[in-house]
């Protein structure tokens, strides 16, 4: 199989990563580990060249790589957070071209990739501008091109997803189109109609960078060189796509653990999360502008006091003071009761936010707390709630309280 795709260094703050890996590197990887052999196409500067062959070792991969201007580092303040480019606009080089049987394909920062195959797969990558694959003169007698929801409306310029895909259909060689859709996992159409729905799988933990790169590799390799159709193949995908960002492991191989992932059955069309936690310093709320926008762009809806409520001001009359203390009380505890999950921002201890979380729990509203720097004594309460799941990483808890939303 070919690959053609990125090689980036790839640095995230919180949890803390720094490693060389980019689409194309860890897509052609987790293909190798299977035993087939691998050509990966990608930029490079020639400095670098050598610690990309032995950065990503692998007796069936074999590295071809073009020599470019500047290695791209992505840098995240965590997993779902928009990463910043150095240089944010790196030099473009002429394209790579290839011809082959299967291939992979992925967008690039530095170049472009010409490919003409049998079985082709293309993921973009681009959001903002998400790219047709042929305009550049590629060619395939079967292509699968893979989207999130945000790239397919872009890129079939209407907000309808259906009518989205028709457009893209129309305008590309493309028989199988996959819609990923986060924490909703994937659709898959063929010649422009649903045909199925995979489901996501759940984890503990959800590490995201690199996560859609095993996707489209998993893909590829079930669809492309195991011949499986494609709704069987977006499945194998999807448990793929779960484990790595479980354990972190770049395979495409289907094995015990991924037999046994259990798949979230999503029980309503849209959901609405809480989110409680304090917002009296800069800090507190900036983290709750980030599960603001984080449960924003996975579609889930959400309560936020801050926003729907506001801070108390102060009241040289004290009847007054209550009066607005038990309005927002009222608002506060009506917005909760309307939502399907709660997510808590524990470290603290709060007291606001742990009257919510008691209420949640009374009410059977399940419960997801972050909680980074606890004292064993704070969390007794909560820990023992069978309504309530701690963790201390951020991307994990916005994906399972936005699971607990869809499937309550």
């Amino acid at each position: 199989m070919l690959v053609v795709g990125g090689y980036y260094r790839e640095v995230c703050i919180s949890p803390a990563r720094d490693e060389q890996f980019g689409s194309g590197g860890r897509a052609a990887f987790a293909i190798a580990s299977t035993g087939i052999t691998v050509e990966w196409h990608y930029y490079c500067p020639q400095e670098d060249q050598v610690t990309a062959k032995y950065g990503l070792p692998s007796p069936h991969l074999a590295h071809f790589p073009t020599t470019s201007d500047a290695l791209v580092t992505f840098t995240y303040f965590h997993p779902l957070s928009k990463p910043e480019f150095v240089p944010a606009h790196p030099t473009r080089h002429p394209p790579i071209e290839l011809v082959g049987e299967n291939i992979l394909r992925f967008g690039f920062m530095e170049g472009d990739a010409v490919v003409r195959g049998d079985r082709v797969v293309f993921d973009p990558q681009s959001p903002n501008e998400p790219v047709s694959f042929c305009q550049n003169g590629s060619s395939a007698n079967h292509l699968a091109i893979v989207l999130n929801a945000q790239e397919a409306k872009r890129l079939g310029h209407d907000e309808s997803e259906a009518v989205a895909v028709r457009n893209i259909q129309a305008s590309e060689p493309a028989s199988i189109i996959l819609v990923k859709s986060g924490p909703q996992g994937c659709r898959v159409y063929v010649d422009g109609k649903m045909k199925a729905t995979v489901p996501p799988y759940r984890t503990d933990r959800v590490y995201k960078i690199g996560s859609g790169d095993i996707f489209s590799a998993a893909f590829a390799y079930h669809w492309a060189e195991c011949g499986l159709e494609p709704a069987k193949a977006a499945d194998a995908a999807s448990r793929c796509a779960a484990r790595y960002c479980d354990t972190r492991k770049p395979s495409v191989l289907l094995d015990d653990y991924t037999s046994a992932l259990e798949p979230i059955s999503i029980q309503k069309e849209t959901a609405k999360v809480y989110i409680a936690g304090p917002f009296f310093t800069m800090a507190e709320l900036w983290l709750v502008q980030e599960a603001c926008r984080s449960l924003d762009e996975l579609g889930v809806s959400f309560f936020s006091p801050y926003h729907e409520a506001g801070l108390l001001g102060d009241y040289e009359d004290s009847e007054t003071h209550l009066e607005k203390i038990s309005e927002v009380v009222r608002k506060d505890l009506s917005g909760l009761a309307a939502c399907n999950a709660v997510f808590a921002i524990l470290d603290g201890c709060d007291p606001g936010t742990l009257f919510e979380i008691g209420w949640a729990v009374k009410q059977g509203i399940p419960v997801v707390a972050l909680s980074q720097n606890p004292k064993p004594a704070d969390l007794t309460m909560v820990r023992g709630s069978t309504d309530c799941f701690i963790t201390n990483d951020f991307a994990s808890a916005i994906y399972r309280v936005a699971w607990q939303a869809w499937s309550q």
